[in-house]
């Protein structure tokens, strides 16, 4: 066996945590070389807790490293064109954090520096993971359902204030990229696009309600798809008590309804139920079967697909295209939300908003005070 992929992880907040757990659970082929972070005390910290020799202040650092053949990003979204695009022209494969970038012109700087490289690049959307994602993948491949006509996806979170004062870019158009639609929902949105495939248009409203941001906490949106189907996305971060996530398929033949926890909605199977509920029980059987067990921390999946895409000189499950369409959603639902009429998909590079969210003279408008 070849030896260990070379990693660095570049950000060491938390959800950086998630990726260092993956690639040591994947110790046979990869190794953590190093950790950046701009706070180089704390990548020394987080490098010293998990026994990594090398901690950096200047990702540029890790590039240079021969050691190092790829690269998990887990930066804030205003950074991650800059990094990956250097980190692909070095020659190193990425995995990056959602939104790969905060805009669709981002997205094609990425995927330039990505073919010119012949390296992989991969964002990260764990859900498509969970053992219930890759059952109901199955399903659908396998036409058990039917027609599709319905997707539901419900982001129903929970972020209090000091969550976004603490951290400075957060709730910022420039730093993050947009709000509750493209920070939490679009890890549903992605699921819902990858069972559903392409979507033509979307009508959409969003607003700032309650969060000391200037994006949005709250949108509401309806996707029409290509085969006919219809999806409704529902996003909040400002969901008091009882935090959860919902995906529901509904076709002619089968549905299929998730119930895993908030952050992990695709882990546990699906309920699936049909007209005659002997056939709903005999998909459940055959597909517990075929998917017998899932992880416990769902980046073990994107880190494994990200690993074998190098090994195998294959696209990854996670690849650009996968990422322009999630983003091309959540840039519909802005669009929308700031004109007030429906977006026909896919947003062209003629469109000031696949530059620039939001573009100069629009806006959601006024917090919406009580």
């Amino acid at each position: 066996m070849d030896k260990p992929i070379g990693v660095a992880i570049i950000g060491t907040g938390g959800i950086a945590e998630a990726h260092i757990f993956a690639y040591q659970k994947e110790a046979e082929r990869a190794r953590i070389v190093a950790l950046v972070d701009i706070e180089e005390s704390r990548a020394k910290a987080v490098a010293g807790r998990h026994e990594i020799e090398i901690a950096y202040a200047d990702y540029r650092r890790a590039l240079e490293h021969e050691d190092v053949e790829a690269v998990s990003i887990c930066t804030p979204p205003f950074t991650h064109v800059e990094i990956a695009t250097a980190a692909l022209r070095a020659g190193r494969h990425v995995l990056c954090e959602k939104p790969a970038a905060p805009t669709l012109g981002g997205l094609d700087a990425i995927e330039e520096a990505q073919k010119a490289s012949g390296r992989v690049f991969s964002g990260v959307f764990q859900l498509r993971f969970g053992r219930g994602a890759r059952q109901l993948r199955i399903l659908l491949d396998e036409g058990k359902f039917g027609r599709l006509h319905l997707g539901i996806a419900e982001t129903l979170w929970f972020r209090d204030d000091d969550y976004y004062r603490g951290v400075p870019w957060r709730g910022t158009w420039e730093k993050e990229g947009g709000g509750a639609t493209v920070s939490q929902a679009i890890h549903l949105i992605d699921l819902l696009l990858w069972y559903f495939g392409e979507p033509v248009s979307v009508y959409a409203n969003a607003g700032v309600f309650r969060t000391p941001t200037e994006t949005d906490d709250v949108s509401v949106a309806v996707v029409r798809f290509k085969s006919g189907a219809i999806g409704q996305i529902t996003s909040t971060v400002s969901a008091f008590g009882e935090e959860r996530s919902r995906v529901e398929v509904y076709g002619s033949e089968l549905t299929a309804i998730s119930h895993g926890s908030a952050y992990a909605a695709s882990s546990e199977p699906f309920r699936l139920s049909a007209p005659d509920g002997a056939v709903a029980e005999a998909a459940q059987r055959d597909v517990d079967e075929r998917v017998p067990s899932g992880y416990r921390v769902l980046h073990r999946g994107a880190v494994g697909d990200f690993l074998d895409a190098i090994q195998e000189g294959r696209e990854p499950l996670v690849g650009i295209q996968a990422c322009r369409n999630a983003l091309q959603v959540t840039t519909a639902i802005y669009k929308s939300a700031m004109t007030s009429t429906p977006v026909a998909l896919a947003i062209t590079k003629d469109d000031p908003f696949y530059h620039e969210l939001p573009p100069r003279g629009f806006s959601l408008g006024p917090k919406i005070a009580d």
